[in-house]
């Protein structure tokens, strides 16, 4: 992918309409996303730790997986022209560090008076579902 954002006015926007975004998450991730989110929870951050837990080993934050989310929105669906104002994620499982997830989204409804786009999202490991929800996002141009 393109460090450049995709350029979609709302008028161009359709119902049906989808992107995704792919990310191997690897261990800097996580350290990284622990010094920046202030969250060095220990199943996030100690093997030790996680190890006594059902999960058996360190647990990606879920915020960093909404990460992922707003990356979809500001870079692809729509890109330029977003401004994320909600969004809602329900997890059903773990990711963890070396998996490889998808994050995609597919808009499901579009307000002409408000120029507010809904995005059904999935997030999946392979056949895995990872979380679901939705995002609400205001098309500037």
């Amino acid at each position: 992918m393109s460090d450049a954002a995709e350029v979609r006015t709302f008028e161009s926007l359709k119902i049906g309409d989808a992107a995704s975004v792919a990310r191997a998450i690897g261990e800097d991730d996580i350290a990284q996303f622990s010094e920046l989110s202030g969250d060095h929870n220990p199943l996030h951050v100690d093997d030790s730790y996680a190890g006594t837990t059902s999960f058996k080993r360190r647990v990606v934050h879920g915020m960093f997986i909404g990460s992922l989310v707003s990356q979809l929105v500001g870079m692809r669906l729509p890109g330029k022209y977003a401004l994320l104002m909600r969004e809602s994620l329900e997890f059903k499982n773990p990711a963890f560090i070396g998996d490889a997830i998808v994050v995609a989204g597919t808009i499901v409804a579009k307000s002409e008076a408000t120029k507010v786009i809904e995005l059904a999202i999935t997030v999946t490991r392979g056949e895995t579902t990872i979380a679901i929800g939705s995002a609400h996002v205001r098309v500037l141009q």
